[in-house]
């Protein structure tokens, strides 16, 4: 890709200061997106996609007839992720735990019930 701002994953060498990476395994930057942010993607998402998985809502339709789910830290990284992905998946209701009263409304907004 170039010059562009992209992000992707690798298996190894992830925290060199060059990696060569194919180029199926990269997206493009999404405009207003920093590349901090962007490069924590693959990690919280890959881990919030293993969770659901071992909890047996991913990757196919959830096998349980109770579809709540409760997510701890609901409004960090892995937690916030887990909360919008849930939502996708049809689990209801997403409760959210977070550690202050301050994170209420981020978790609600990004989806807790």
């Amino acid at each position: 890709a170039g010059d562009d701002g992209v992000f992707g994953c690798t298996l190894f060498g992830a925290y060199s200061s060059r990696v060569l990476v194919p180029a199926l395994q990269l997206r493009p930057i999404p405009e207003g997106l920093s590349m901090p942010r962007a490069a924590a993607l693959p990690a919280v998402s890959l881990t919030a996609l293993h969770a659901l998985s071992l909890a047996g809502h991913f990757p196919e339709k959830s096998k349980y007839s109770n579809k709540a789910i409760l997510i701890h830290s609901a409004a960090g990284g892995v937690g916030s992720m887990l909360v919008q992905m849930s939502k996708i998946l049809g689990l209801e209701p997403v409760v959210g735990v977070v550690g202050s009263s301050s994170k209420v409304d981020e978790a609600k907004s990004l989806g807790c019930d």
